[in-house]
């Protein structure tokens, strides 16, 4: 398939639309990730961890060096930007989300780490003051285009690097809830065999670091009852309708006031150089 297919095929698979329509879908968002932000920040985290290695790989590589400016797009809660800052010179966490952004800077106090700045922005209208070493991101619809990730590569003078899942990945209770109210979600993280298949088109190469990660867990009921109406009200789901169907939900599959949970993320690290031409 030519670039211009596969362009085609991703859009009528995601569904992502217009500029100003990602925007508006991504603000959405909002109050379901100011949630998770509450959550996570009772919880500890440790910058200098690096899960599944992925850290290691882009050192390795040659992707990460030590003296690098490094841009995270979609930064989320800071989970990658605060470990890359403690690895390199520079980063900048671009995240849409203000509460989210707000405890990517908690977080680098707490772990004195002063080498980190947020930006509160959508990356659609994001102008960077100067270009990065690295541009990176990770489980972020944003870069959902050729044009994006022209944009993207055009901001990063050796690395571009996008952490994704891959077909396969799953959460347990999460998919049974989408099926059973039937939504099929537009606009959501593209899986990395897509995006490999686009940048083989743009004459990239690519190397991909592959890892899988299953595990079980429990999720206090009070928990689902908080965050699952906000999630299913971006996909237009009233939140009276919403907390019928869980109540309903949980009384088949909850277990003394717990819901027994599994996941599996079959995750993919894609490195490559940007076009220099």
């Amino acid at each position: 398939m030519t670039l211009q297919e596969l362009e085609r095929e991703w859009e009528e698979a995601y569904g992502y639309g217009t500029p100003g329509e990602r925007v508006d879908r991504a603000r959405r968002w909002l109050p379901y990730y100011t949630c998770l932000a509450k959550d996570a920040e009772s919880r500890p985290f440790d910058p200098d961890t690096d899960p599944n290695g992925f850290i290691a790989a882009l050192t390795e590589s040659g992707a990460l060096r030590e003296g690098d400016a490094l841009l995270d797009i979609g930064a989320g809660f800071g989970d990658w930007a605060l470990r890359f800052a403690r690895r390199c010179r520079a980063v900048t966490a671009l995240e849409l989300n203000p509460s989210s952004a707000e405890l990517i800077g908690k977080r680098a106090a707490e772990a004195g780490i002063r080498n980190i700045e947020t930006v509160t922005g959508a990356w659609e209208s994001f102008v960077p003051e100067t270009k990065y070493d690295v541009a990176f991101t990770s489980m972020c619809p944003a870069v959902c285009t050729v044009s994006e990730i022209r944009r993207m590569e055009s901001m990063a003078s050796r690395a571009c690097c996008i952490l994704t899942v891959r077909k396969g990945s799953y959460d347990r209770h999460r998919k049974a809830m989408m099926s059973e109210l039937d939504l099929h979600p537009r606009g959501m993280v593209t899986v990395a065999e897509t995006y490999g298949r686009v940048l083989a088109a743009m004459v990239r190469t690519v190397r991909t670091v592959d890892r899988e990660v299953c595990r079980a867990f429990d999720v206090p009921v009070e928990k689902v009852l908080e965050q699952y109406p906000i999630y299913f009200s971006v996909f237009g789901v009233p939140e009276a309708d919403a907390l019928a169907f869980l109540k309903a939900y949980l009384a088949r599959n909850a277990e003394n006031g717990v819901l027994h949970d599994e996941s599996k993320l079959c995750l993919s690290l894609l490195i490559w150089n940007p076009d220099r031409s």
